[in-house]
């Protein structure tokens, strides 16, 4: 297996993930009237924006398609020698493992091996749902909804996306399906890249990886004055929705850490409410000089 497959099943990836934005149905969607005493109100049901079905297979593509990079992976390194490390993977990083135990799950209609990542998950039914991201953009992320007629609108980075709940065995919430789908693919193209295969990002993650550097640069010339002295770049992880940021001088030395003790409120707010969500498209982390 050549590397050129590996870039073929990524890009059947990245257009999975793709399909699972739906906002161009908004269009088509209706107000629900109910008249009552003489009186009426407009609703409007975001969840229903896709058919169940069409969902649920979007759901089920998706997964397929990062779960199966395994096999590729450990084919690609069979042929040039390097050690297969795609298990190893699985057994040390949750997303992944859970990924691997839904894909299972949908193949088999039950887990025919015990569960990877130990938590037996399975997902709620899939549906639509807005989403309203943090953007440097002057135009606001909003939903425009004519009230004499005409069709729903979205206006920055406002979307409808498919979305579903993964959930353990005793129905407790893992999570939304899309940002550990996000995370498992990160985690695999770093294991890509230290097998040897050169990966080249979609540019849907180069567009992602710059609005957060963006963001973290922002936050760091504002804050500059809290900063370790030297201070040139930022490196941003986050992990279990904890922002942590390393900071380096302009020799590429590691000179500090925030939030610490002497972090303000405004710095850690900052950085804790822009970025305690974000997905990076990159395992290690988004860069923001400074």
């Amino acid at each position: 297996m050549s590397s050129t497959t590996i870039e073929q099943k990524l890009e059947q990836l990245y257009a999975a993930l793709a399909e699972m934005r739906v906002t161009e149905k908004l269009a088509s969607m209706r107000p629900a009237r109910v008249d009552s005493g003489g009186r009426f109100a407009a609703t409007l049901d975001f969840t229903k924006i896709e058919k169940p079905a069409t969902a649920a297979n979007r759901v089920s593509t998706l997964v397929s398609n990062i779960a199966s990079l395994k096999d590729h992976l450990h084919a690609w390194c069979r042929k040039n020698g390097k050690p297969e490390t795609g298990d190893q993977l699985i057994n040390s990083d949750r997303d992944v493992a859970i990924i691997h135990d839904l894909w299972n799950l949908d193949k088999h209609a039950e887990l025919n091996r015990p569960s990877r990542s130990g938590l037996s998950p399975r997902l709620q039914p899939a549906h639509t749902t807005l989403e309203f991201k943090v953007t440097t953009s002057e135009e606001t992320p909003l939903i425009t909804i004519p009230v004499f007629g005409g069709p729903i609108q979205a206006h920055g980075d406002a979307n409808v996306r498919i979305t579903a709940t993964v959930v353990d065995k005793d129905g407790n919430s893992l999570g939304d399906l899309e940002p550990i789908c996000l995370r498992a693919v990160a985690a695999w193209q770093a294991e890509f890249v230290k097998a040897g295969i050169k990966i080249v990002p979609s540019p849907e993650q180069q567009k992602e990886y710059t609005r957060l550097s963006a963001l973290l640069q922002a936050i760091g010339i504002r804050h500059r004055p809290e900063l370790p002295s030297g201070a040139t770049s930022l490196l941003m992880k986050v992990m279990d929705g904890n922002v942590l940021v390393e900071v380096y001088d302009r020799m590429g030395k590691k000179i500090g850490d925030i939030p610490d003790a002497k972090t303000s409120s405004a710095l850690r707010d900052a950085l804790q409410q822009t970025f305690q969500s974000a997905i990076s498209p990159d395992h290690d982390g988004v860069i923001a000089i400074i």
